[in-house]
This record gives structure tokens, sequence and C-alpha cells, in this order.
């Protein structure tokens, strides 16, 4: 796969930077007007097989003709260009002897022509072979492509450029708001030229990114932007791609019948046996969410055949954990298994995290389905540890791509409040300068003029020097105030590399069992086999455990404001800040979640001095229980329910009141009063630790205020839309 998307940029960053794409029609017509060995026919030959119009076409013919035309008139523009074919497809992973010859052939035309395009259609060949093998120093070669297009003003070779770049952050290096800079530039410039096929390809790179951060709605109006422009350029190869896109989109969002129009679509406008098999195969899959079953195996089972004569194993574990699902429904839990656990191995082999989660999830509810408990806990142990990676790594790439943006925000707000102060410094000298002016006039009627300039130039230097050094305060000021923030909401991800250790623990024990009685039996091959996945295992412990660490000291060395001390806090923002924080963080770990929340604030409540950070967690604390209450009651499936969470304020005396109200399940009486205990958690095991009301009321108690839990169990009554709940209620003194 990394072969195709390798070609299918190369396509993009360098074969295709040209003024307009010509048909396939245009371009054979052209050729065969040409018959003459010149020129002319050479550079039709060099555009046809730089045209992504013939990708299913073998090309080699068409290059081997342009280099021998070239070679034999002497045209070393053409023979360099037909050279740069033959580069890009023997060097597509990893340097090879036969890809260094040709490059040194190409610099030596390259030395005698000093053609500034044809040098940075060199350079864009490099880079993009070397940021494909990984190499940082490809895009130090591609951005020297740039400045030589630059040169010679041959802006959609820029565009290209930064394409391709953005392909590289994109793919290989994996730095989404990087990618998103450059596709942006690359977009600045194809919408200036333009450029249908420009801004085609960039929109689809934006879908790309937005996908790759779970930002599906983004990535749907990117890719929809991108179709507009494929259908004016009327090149169905270049729809079909952003349908299987868009079909994708709608799919995660779960809207089906939307994703199976755009599925068939894609299907509809592919010549490839391969990509058809890949829509069908994704057809399949949402039949079964659907459980439209025989559609489901129907489409499912053609595309395996497909995947199987191409030697697809990608698709093939893809298709297997679809297979697996379908037959889970269809309940032959036999089926299910054999699917499965082909799938997992194929997507374990190729640390495929996806289709791991898919085949090891089916693989558990099929054996939990036929009593197997042991086999449903170690394939739920595999599936959840893959659903963590998942979220751990979208979660990361969402949050440095929002740490990105804000950075931006505040870097133009800086620039803007530097270019006011600019603005308002030339007013001022303007101003000076005119008096400076007048006082000359004066000084030459009343032949005081030496004396009067003097005075007029020093009141002049005072005040740019004390302008000077007002922008410099306020440059420091803004530099300090971004400090520490951004970094508060990311701490929860500490909880990824914990689940790593404590699974791969438990694991670890059960290896250390078997190892032993393979010893026991004289099975010594097993045995070093089975300590090798323990080392493995071991080894990723300790990668996850320093992860851990290290999450902790950064976390916390980037967002302290204090060192546990008191200071005057808005209580109001406080409690809404991480009411928002709860609601998103759930949101991220269970895109089915979903709740009202309301706030109710009193605006007249004074600052007052708290810990922000350790109110901050009670009220974290008891948001999140309120919410995980409500959650749980609409599992329940009761007519007319609205989950809802109430977050309030309210001035009582001298003690500010907040309170966290949920019109959840609701707490039993005679464990009323435990919850406050150590230890003691009305969630199922492994969902809570028990300290998180005994450690609330510890700090609610060291500010000096008091905690109180109102509570009510029952079925909800039709004239109160509350009924049952919890509502917890904190006081915290004024002064």
């Amino acid at each position: 796969m990394k072969y195709i998307l390798l070609i299918f940029i190369l396509f993009f960053a360098c074969s295709n930077i040209q003024a307009q794409e010509k048909s396939k029609e245009d371009l054979l017509n052209e050729l065969k007007q040409h018959a003459t060995q010149d020129k002319n026919r050479v550079d039709i030959l060099i555009e046809m097989i730089n045209s992504p119009q013939f990708a299913s076409i073998l090309k080699s013919p068409w290059a081997e003709e342009a280099l021998a035309i070239s070679q034999k008139i002497r045209y070393r523009l053409g023979e360099g260009n037909a050279l740069l074919f033959y580069y890009t497809n023997a060097a597509p992973e990893s340097d090879t002897p036969e890809a260094d010859s040709i490059l040194k052939k190409i610099e030596v035309i390259n030395n005698e022509l000093k053609n500034k395009k044809f040098a940075g259609r060199v350079l864009t060949n490099l880079g993009i072979v070397h940021t494909n093998q990984g190499k940082i120093s490809g895009v130090d070669e591609l951005l020297k492509a740039a400045s030589l297009f630059g040169e010679v003003d041959y802006a959609q070779g820029i565009s290209a450029v930064y394409g391709a770049i953005s392909d590289y952050y994109l793919n290989v290096n994996t730095n989404y708001p990087l990618s998103m800079d450059y596709a942006l530039k690359s977009l600045q410039i194809a919408e200036k030229e333009k450029s249908p096929y420009f801004q085609r390809r960039t929109w689809t790179n934006i879908g790309f990114i937005y996908a790759g951060i779970g930002d599906y709605e983004n990535a749907l109006q990117a890719y929809t932007k991108a179709n507009r422009f494929a259908e004016l350029e009327n090149k169905p190869y270049a729809q079909e791609p952003i349908l299987n896109g868009m079909g994708e989109m709608y799919r995660f969002m779960g809207k089906y019948p939307q994703a199976i129009n755009a599925y068939q679509q894609a299907i509809g406008k592919s010549r490839s046996t391969l990509s058809i098999s890949m829509y069908e195969s994704n057809l399949a899959d949402v039949y079964t969410r659907m459980d439209s079953l025989p559609l489901a195996f129907h489409y499912a089972f053609r595309s395996l055949d497909t995947a199987r004569e191409y030697k697809d194993t990608v698709g093939i574990s893809w298709i297997d954990g679809i297979l697996a699902r379908a037959y889970l429904k269809k309940k032959r839990m036999d089926s299910a298994i054999y699917y499965g656990l082909i799938g997992l191995a194929i997507a374990q082999e190729n640390h495929l995290p996806e289709f791991v989660r898919d085949n090891a999830g089916a693989l558990s509810n099929a054996y939990a389905a036929m009593h197997d408990y042991a086999h449903a806990y170690q394939y739920n142990l595999q599936c959840n540890t893959a659903k963590d990676s998942i979220l751990n790594t979208e979660s990361r790439n969402r949050t440095a791509m929002l740490k990105h943006n804000n950075d931006l925000s505040k870097k133009e707000t800086e620039i803007n409040q530097l270019t006011q102060q600019k603005q308002r410094q030339r007013i001022i000298i303007v101003s000076v300068s005119f008096v400076l002016l007048l006082l000359l006039i004066s000084a030459i009627g009343l032949l005081r003029s030496i004396k009067q300039k003097q005075r007029a130039k020093k009141e002049i230097q005072n005040a740019y020097k004390n302008l000077q050094a007002t922008q410099s305060q306020l440059i420091q000021s803004e530099k300090m105030a971004s400090l520490g923030e951004l970094t508060a909401g990311i701490a929860h991800e500490i909880q990824n590399p914990l689940n790593f250790v404590n699974n791969f623990s438990e694991v670890s024990t059960e290896l250390v069992d078997e190892m032993n009685d393979e010893i026991t039996k004289g099975n010594l091959d097993d045995a070093r086999e089975i300590a090798n996945d323990l080392k493995q295992n071991l080894e990723k412990i300790n990668h996850h455990g320093k992860r851990a660490g290290d999450i902790v000291k950064g976390m916390l060395q980037h967002s302290r404001k204090s060192e546990g001390k008191k200071e005057p806090t808005d209580i109001n923002a406080l409690c809404d800040e991480y009411l928002r924080l709860a609601y998103h963080g759930l949101r991220a770990k269970d895109k089915s979640f979903n709740a009202d929340f309301k706030t109710e604030f009193d605006e007249s409540i004074p600052n007052i001095n708290v810990v922000p950070q350790d109110i901050g967690r009670v009220i974290l604390n008891l948001i999140n229980n309120a919410f995980y209450a409500v959650n749980e009651r609409k599992k329940l499936n009761e007519s007319g329910y609205e989950p809802t969470v109430i977050v309030s304020t309210k001035k009582e005396g001298n003690n500010v009141l907040i309170s966290v109200k949920d019109n959840g399940t609701g707490i039993p009486q005679n464990i009323v009063d435990k919850i406050f205990q150590p230890f003691f958690t009305t969630k199922p095991t492994g969902s809570g630790t028990g300290l998180g009301l005994s450690l609330s009321y510890d700090i609610v108690k060291a500010h000096g205020g008091e905690i109180k839990v109102e509570t009510k169990e029952g079925e909800a009554r039709p004239d109160d839309s509350v009924g049952r709940g919890t509502e917890f209620k904190i006081y915290l003194p004024i002064s």
C-alpha cells in the first residue's frame, strides 16, 4: 500500500504540475498528428507518461520512445524528463543501484541545462522519494524546489510542492498541524490560479487530515468541495477516491443510506478491480451494521475473492472482520470465530490496530455467546488494548491540532496588537515631526533655530524610547499570559498508558504460568517462545510506564499555576470550564454518549479565595459521576427520558453554594452514608477506584467548606421532569 500511495503522491507533486491538464483523447490525437520524431513529439510523450489520465496503461513504451528520440536529436530537456519518469519508478521506497545510476545521468543534464524549472522538478522528485523513505531532508529539497519555481513565477509548481510536503506530514511523519499548514498554502495558490486540479487535490488532503483527527463533519465538507472540483474536471478517476472518502465519513457518522450511495457512485466511477473490491467491502460493513445480512454476505464474499486473488492481506483482514461480525449477528458462532481468527492474525502481523479491534471484538463476543469466558476475556483484552491505542492516537492528533490552531490565533492577535502599536507610533512620529517643523520655522523667524531644534530632537528620542519600552512590555505580557494554557484538559490521557501497563501485566502473569507448564513438560522450544512474548510484554510495560511518567511530569510542569496556594477565583467560570471539559472528555472516549447539560449561575457571586486546581478537581469528579448516572439510566430505555445534568451556583449568606444535579439512577438510601468513605464505589468493578468522593470531601473540608448529597430513587413522575436523581451541594466560605 505504501508503494501505491507514493505513486499517487508523485502524480500530484511532480508529474502533474502543468498549467492545464489535457484530456486523454486530446493527448492521443496530438501524438497521432505529430508523427515526426522531433521535440514536439517528445513533449507530448512526456505529458502522457506524467498524466493520471493513463493511470491504468503501461507507460514504459512511451517513456522509451521519448528517451530514444531525445537522445537521437540531442534534446537534453526531453531526455531529462524521461529519465525522471524512470527514476520515480526505480526508487519508490528505497535507493537502488538502478535508481542511483539514473539519478547521476539526471544530475549531469541538470548541470548542463541550468533550467530552474527542470531543476525544481528534479528536487521535487528527490524530495518525494526521500520523504517517503522517512527522511526529513526530503522536505528541505521540496522547499528548495518551491524557491526555484518562485524565481520563474511557476505558481502551480509551488502549489504542487506544498501539497507534497502536506502529504509527507500526513502520511509519513504524522504531524497534522504542519500537514494542514502546507495544505492551506497549496490551496491559497490553487485558488489564485483558479486550478480545479490542485483545488481538488488539496481539498482531498484536507479531508484526510480532518478524518485523521476524527472530525468527520469537516472532513465531509472538504471531500464535498473536492468532489465539486473533480466534477468540473470531468474525470471519473478523480471522483472515485473522493466518493469513497465521503462514504467513509457517512459510515462513521452512522448515516448509512448516504454512505451506501457514495460507495455505489465510487464503484460506478472505478475501472480497477481491486478498488471496486475495497468499495464493496465497505458496503458489506454498512449492511452488517444495518442488519441487512444477505447483502452484507453478498458484498463481503465478492470482495474477499478479489482480495485473495490479488493477495491483498490487509483487505483480507478487514473483510474477515466484517464476516465475523455478520456471522455473529446470524448466531453462527463457529463461522464467526473462523473468520475472526484469520483476520486477527493478519491484523497483528501487519500492525493494524483498527482491524485488531474489530476481529478481537467479534471473537470476544462469539466466545462469550458460547460461554467460553476464558477466551472471551482474552480477546476482550486485545480489543480494548487496540481501542486505547486508536483513541490515544486520535486524541493526541486532535489535541495537537487544537493547540496549533490556538497558537496561531494567539500569534495573529499578537501581530495585530503590534501592528496597532506601530500605527500609533507612526501617528506620534508624524505628529512630532510636524511639531518639529513648526518649531524650526518659528526658530528661523525668531533667530533661535539651533537651540529649539536640539530641544525638539531630544524630546523625539525620549518619546521613541518610551514607545519601544512599552512595546517590549506588551509583548512580554502576552507571552506570559499564554504559558500554562491548553494543557490541563489533556491530563486524562494518563489513563491510556496505565491501561497498557495493567493489561500487559495481566497477560504476562498468564504467560509465566504457561512457561512454567511447558518447562515442566520439557517443551523448551515452546517455553522459549513464551519467554520471548513475555520479554516483549515487559518492554511494552516499561515503555508505557515511562510514557505515563513523562505525561504526568510534563503536564504538571506546564499547567501548574501555583503550588497549592489560594487565589481569588471566578467560581462561575471554573464550573463552566470543568462542565465542558467533562462532557467533551466523555464524548472523546465514547462517541455514543450524549446528554443535555445546563448552567444556572448567580452572577452576583464575588471571586473567592480557593485553590482552583483542587476545587476544579472536585467539580470535575461530581460532574463525571452525574454524566455516568444519567448514561446508566438511559440504558434502561425509559419512555420519554431525557438525560440531564444541571450545574448551578448561588450566594447563601456568607457562603457560595455549588450544585451538581442529575436525573440519573439515584443512590440507594442504605449506602448514602458510605459514599464518602475511601474505596467505596457504586460503579461496576474496574469502572472506578472509590477515591473520587473521598478526595473531594477532604478538599472541601480543607477549604473550610461542606459537601452534602441529596438523592432519591423511584420512577420519574409525569409532572416532574427530574424525578429520581442525585444532587451534590458544595458550600464554600466567601471570606
